[in-house]
C-alpha cells in the first residue's frame, strides 16, 4: 500500500537539533524505497535553516502562518497544508496535533513533562484543555518506553488502547569506526586531559550539580568534566565551585560524529536524570564503548547494558563508589564489556523504529477505510 503522509516537523526547523529532532529526522532518513512512504514535511520559520535529511522521499515546505502566539500555525494553518497536500495521514512527531484533523492523525508524545511543568495562561490552557479536546480526536498514539505509556494511560485514560510503544534508535555513526575530531575549542580547553561527560543540560530534574559534585569527590584531581546539553547562554556557571572552574567545560552544539568521539575518548558518562521517556544518552555511551552511570527510573530501567552502572538516585555514596570503580577498570575489562555491549545496543536500531511507525501508519489507514 502506497502512502503518503505529512509530518509536523517544527523540530527539524531550528539551529540545532536536539532529541525531538532527532527523531523526527531519523524517521525520514531510514525511510526507503521499498517502503512504499511519501513525505510532505512541513516547518514553520523561514528565518532559520530546515533539517530535512539529503535525499527526502517526497517534499518539504517551511510556511509561516498569523497567530503564532495562539498555535494557529499548528491549529489551522497545518491542517489545510495537509489537505491541500492530498495526505492520507498526518503525523505530529512533537507532543502535540491539531483539534481539526481533516485525515486521521497520529500524535507521538515522548514523555508527560510538559503536562507536569507548571504552566499559566494560554500556555496552560493549550497543554490542558485544547491538546485534551485533539488527544480525543487522535486515531493512535505512539509512545516511547513503557514507562511513558504508564504515564500517558494514567493521565489520559481514553487513549489506553491507543498507545503503541515504540522505541527510539540511536544513530548509525556508534556503529562505525569513523574518527571525527572534537570542535578545537572543546579539544583545546580539555589539554589531553582523561574526562568525564555529563549528559542532560540545566533543568533541575537532570542534575548537574550531582555531577559536579561526584567529579570534586571522585579522588582524581587530573579528571576533568564536559557539560552536554546546554543550550546558548543556560549553562548555570555560577553554580560550578571556584576549585573545579578550570576542570569543567561546557561543550559547544555537537553534530553526531563529534558526539561519538566524545563518548569514546571518556573515561565514564555521568547520567544523574530523575525521569526521562527515553534516556538517549544511557543507549549512547554504552554503543560507543564507555561506561554509563545513571539511576534506574522511569523508561532508563529498560536501558541497563553490559556497561551500565545502576544505583539509588539519592545514594551519593552508591555513585561515588560507582565512579571510582569505573575509573580503575583494567583496560581488557572495559574492552571485554565494550565489545559485550556492542550486540547489545544494536537492538536500538532506528530502521527497525521506522518500519514499525509504518505499520502502525498502515493499521490506522486500513482502520478508517
Amino acid at each position: 500500500m502506497k502512502l503518503k503522509v505529512a509530518m509536523a516537523a517544527r523540530t527539524l526547523n531550528v539551529r540545532h537539533l536536539r532529541g525531538t529532532g532527532r527523531y523526527v529526522q531519523e524517521l525520514l532518513r531510514n525511510t526507503r524505497e521499498p517502503d512504499q512512504v511519501e513525505w510532505a514535511v512541513y516547518g514553520h520559520d523561514t528565518a532559520l535553516p530546515f533539517r530535512v535529511p539529503p535525499g527526502l522521499r517526497g517534499q518539504a515546505e517551511v510556511f509561516e502562518f498569523r497567530g503564532d502566539r495562539f498555535h494557529l500555525w499548528e491549529q489551522l494553518g497545518l491542517p489545510l497544508k495537509v489537505r491541500a497536500a492530498g495526505a492520507q495521514l498526518l503525523h505530529c512527531g512533537e507532543n502535540t496535533a491539531p483539534i481539526w484533523q481533516p485525515v486521521p492523525t497520529i500524535v507521538t508524545i515522548h514523555d508527560t513533562v510538559p503536562w507536569e511543568e507548571e504552566t499559566r495562561g494560554l500556555e496552560r490552557h493549550y497543554l490542558h484543555d485544547v491538546q485534551g479536546m485533539a488527544l480525543r480526536r487522535c486515531a493512535s498514539v505512539i509512545t516511547i518506553s513503557e514507562s511513558s505509556r504508564r504515564d500517558i494511560a494514567a493521565r489520559w485514560p481514553f487513549l489506553e488502547n491507543r498507545l503503541a510503544v515504540i522505541p527510539h534508535g540511536i544513530a548509525d555513526e556508534f556503529f562505525d569506526d569513523a574518527q571525527v575530531p572534537l570542535p578545537a575549542v572543546l579539544e583545546q580547553a580539555l589539554g589531553g586531559a582523561p574526562y568525564l561527560v555529563y549528559l542532560g543540560g540545566a533543568q533541575t530534574r537532570k542534575r548537574f550539580d550531582w555531577a559536579l559534585e561526584l567529579l570534586s569527590r571522585c579522588g582524581r584531581d587530573d579528571l576533568h568534566l564536559v557539560g552536554c546539553g546546554f543550550g546558548a547562554g543556560t549553562a548555570p556557571l555560577d553554580r560550578i565551585p571556584p576549585a573545579l572552574r578550570d576542570r569543567v567545560h561546557i561543550a559547544p552544539f555537537l553534530e553526531e560524529g563529534e558526539l561519538v568521539t566524545l563518548y569514546r575518548r571518556a573515561q565514564a558518562a555521568i547520567y544523574p536524570t530523575l525521569y526521562e521517556g527515553f534516556g538517549f544518552p544511557a543507549v549512547e555511551a554504552q554503543a560507543a564503548g564507555t561506561p554509563v552511570l545513571f539511576s534506574p527510573v522511569s523508561s532508563l530501567v529498560d536501558l541497563i547494558g553490559p556497561l551500565a552502572w545502576t544505583n539509588p538516585s539519592h545514594d551519593f555514596d552508591a555513585w561515588l563508589s560507582s565512579l571510582q570503580e569505573v575509573l580503575s577498570l583494567p583496560p581488557h575489562v572495559k574492552a571485554e564489556k565494550a565489545e559485550q555491549t556492542k550486540a547489545w545496543a544494536r537492538q536500538f536500531s532506528w530502521r527497525s523504529s521506522v518500519e514499525r511507525h509504518f505499520e502502525v501508519y498502515r493499521d490506522v489507514v486500513e482502520r478508517r477505510r
